[in-house]
């Protein structure tokens, strides 16, 4: 299982990328992530993978 809870993610510059995202994804469930250019889909990612440290939330 993956689980996010109210993740937050502020860019150096005070850029908001990800604001109390919340994110439940079961065992063997396929999901997608869409949206539009600069929406944070690569930041949520990003910080799914620990690539990138959420600036609050878990």
């Amino acid at each position: 299982m993956i689980e996010l809870r109210d993740v937050t993610k502020v860019h150096a510059g005070g850029v908001t990328a990800l604001d109390g995202v919340s994110l439940s994804i079961g065992a063997g469930e396929i999901h997608g992530i869409v949206g539009r250019s600069g929406a944070g889909k690569s930041t949520l990612i990003r910080c799914l993978t620990g690539l990138d440290p959420a600036t609050s939330g878990r």
